[in-house]
C-alpha cells in the first residue's frame, strides 16, 4: 500500500487556470522571445516615426509659449539657490506655489535657470520626450534583454504615442514636472549595468541622486537592501548624502530649515483634499470628509510599507527584478503623503510589463489593455472636484475619484495572488514528480 501524492492532477491543472504555463518555471530562466514574430516589412519603421513624430509635436505645441506651472517654481527654486529665500518666496502670479524640493532639486535646475525661459522650457519638453523614449526602452529591454538592438529601438518608438496619452503622461507635460525624468534614471541604475566612457556606474547612484531631487525615490533604499543588493544600497545612501551636503555646502541655514521644517510640511505642496491627490492620506481624508486622525494615517502608512517592500521581495525573488522595481515604486505611490495624478507615470512600465514581459499574469494583454484605456480615460477628473468639494463626495464618487488608488492596490494584491498560485502551482508540480512512499519509507 502506497501514501496518495500530496497534491493531485486536479489541483494542479486548476492552479494553471490562474498563470501563464511558462510562468511555472523560473520567468528569469524562461526564453526569451521576440516581441512579434511575424514580418511586417516597413510598418513597423513608418508606426514608430510616426508615434515619435506624433508625441514631438503634441509636447512642443503643448508647452511652447504656454506657462508651465511647475517649471516656473523649478526655475524660481534655481534664482533663490544661495540668497537664503529658497522656501520663502513663492511665485508672483496666482497661484503664488513655493519650492517644496529638496535644496539638492534647485541646484539641478539651476542650469535651466541661464538661459530664457522660452528656450530652456522647450529644451525641458524634449529631455521629457527622450525620458519618455528611454522608459520605454529600458523597461523592454528588463523584460526582454534577448531583443536585437534594431527591434527594441523600433518598438520603443512605437509605443511612445500610446504611452504619451497616458492621464499622468499628459499632466507632466503640461505642468513641466520632472517625473519621466526620475523615473528614467530609476529604471536604468535599477535594471542595467550603466557604463560610462568604459567605466562602470556602481548601482546605487542614480538612486541616491535622484532622491536628493525628489524625496519619493527613497524607498527604493530598503528595497535594496532587502533583495540583497547591500552594496548598491549603501551606495544609494552615500551618493544621496553627498548631493544632500554639496546642496548644504552652498546655503547651510536653507538645508537645515528644509530638514527641521519644511521636508514634513505636506500643507506647501497644496490642497491634499483635492482628488489629484491619490495617496492613501488623500483618500483616507475624502473617505472620512475631514482631516483624518493622524495617528491612524500614520499606522496604516507604516502597515502599508512593510508589506509592499514584502511584496517587492517576494517578486524579485520569485518572479523577476523588474517586477520587484514595479511593485516597491507603486508601493511608494500609496504611501507618500502627496501622490499627484501626474506622479502615476509608472503606470507606463506596469503596462508594458503586462503586455509583454516573460512572467506576466494569464490574461495579462487583456490586464494591459483595460489598464491603458483607464489611464487614457483618467476616471479621477469625472467627480466634482476642487475647493475642498472632494470632502462631500459620496457612494460612486468615492470610488470613481480614489480609483488610481485603487487601480494601484489593486495591482499589488494581483501581484500577490498571482505569485501565491504559483507557488501552489510549483509545489504540485515538485509533488507529482515525486515517486510515491512504501511501506519501507514510511
Amino acid at each position: 500500500m502506497s501514501a496518495d501524492v500530496p497534491r493531485s492532477t486536479a489541483t494542479r491543472t486548476r492552479l494553471r487556470h490562474f498563470v501563464k504555463p511558462d510562468a511555472l518555471s523560473d520567468p528569469r530562466s524562461a526564453p526569451v522571445a521576440a516581441v512579434t514574430s511575424r514580418r511586417w516589412g516597413p510598418v513597423p519603421l513608418v508606426a514608430g516615426m510616426g508615434s515619435a513624430g506624433y508625441v514631438v509635436v503634441k509636447a512642443w505645441l503643448s508647452t511652447w509659449h504656454h506657462h508651465l506651472l511647475d517649471f516656473s517654481v523649478y526655475m524660481m527654486g534655481a534664482h533663490h539657490l544661495a540668497d537664503g529665500r529658497l522656501y520663502v518666496a513663492t511665485l508672483p502670479t496666482s497661484p503664488h506655489l513655493p519650492f517644496t524640493y529638496p535644496p539638492f532639486a534647485a541646484l539641478a535646475f539651476a542650469p535651466f535657470a541661464l538661459i530664457p525661459i522660452e528656450w530652456s522650457q522647450l529644451f525641458w519638453i524634449l529631455l521629457s520626450v527622450g525620458s519618455l523614449f528611454a522608459i520605454v526602452a529600458l523597461s523592454l529591454r528588463a523584460m526582454r534583454p534577448g531583443l536585437p538592438r534594431a527591434q527594441l529601438l523600433l518598438w520603443s518608438l512605437v509605443a511612445m504615442a500610446p504611452a504619451y496619452r497616458f492621464e499622468p503622461v499628459l499632466l507632466t507635460f503640461a505642468y513641466g514636472q520632472v517625473n519621466l525624468m526620475l523615473v528614467a534614471l530609476a529604471l536604468a541604475d535599477l535594471t542595467c549595468d550603466l557604463r560610462v566612457i568604459g567605466r562602470e556606474v556602481p548601482r546605487g547612484v542614480l538612486v541616491g541622486v535622484i532622491a536628493a531631487v525628489k524625496l519619493t525615490p527613497l524607498v527604493f533604499v530598503p528595497y535594496l537592501f532587502i533583495t540583497r543588493q547591500v552594496r548598491a544600497g549603501w551606495i544609494a545612501l552615500s551618493s544621496f548624502l553627498a548631493c544632500s551636503l554639496v546642496a548644504w555646502a552652498i546655503d547651510p541655514s536653507v538645508t537645515w530649515s528644509y530638514w527641521t521644517k519644511y521636508a514634513d510640511d505636506a500643507q506647501r505642496i497644496g490642497n491634499v483634499f483635492d482628488v489629484s491627490n491619490q495617496s492613501l492620506r488623500g483618500v483616507a481624508d475624502r473617505l472620512a470628509h475631514h482631516v483624518a486622525p493622524a495617528g491612524l494615517v500614520i499606522v496604516a502608512t507604516a502597515v502599508v510599507l512593510v508589506a509592499g517592500l514584502a511584496l517587492a521581495r517576494w517578486a524579485w525573488r520569485a518572479s523577476s527584478n523588474f517586477l520587484g522595481v514595479l511593485v516597491c515604486a507603486t508601493t511608494g505611490l500609496v504611501v507618500s503623503p502627496i501622490s499627484w495624478a501626474h506622479h502615476f507615470v509608472w503606470a507606463v512600465p506596469v503596462v508594458l510589463w503586462l503586455a509583454f514581459a516573460p512572467d506576466r499574469p494569464a490574461f495579462g494583454r487583456v490586464w494591459g489593455l483595460g489598464a491603458t484605456a483607464f489611464f487614457w480615460i483618467a476616471p479621477i477628473w469625472k467627480v466634482p472636484n476642487g475647493q475642498n468639494r472632494e470632502l462631500a463626495e459620496h457612494g460612486w464618487q468615492l470610488l470613481v475619484g480614489n480609483s488610481f488608488f485603487g487601480v494601484t492596490v489593486l495591482f499589488l494584491l494581483c501581484v500577490a495572488l498571482m505569485l501565491a498560485c504559483r507557488g501552489r502551482a510549483r509545489r504540485a508540480d515538485r509533488a507529482l514528480e515525486s515517486p510515491p512512499l512504501t511501506y519501507d519509507e514510511v
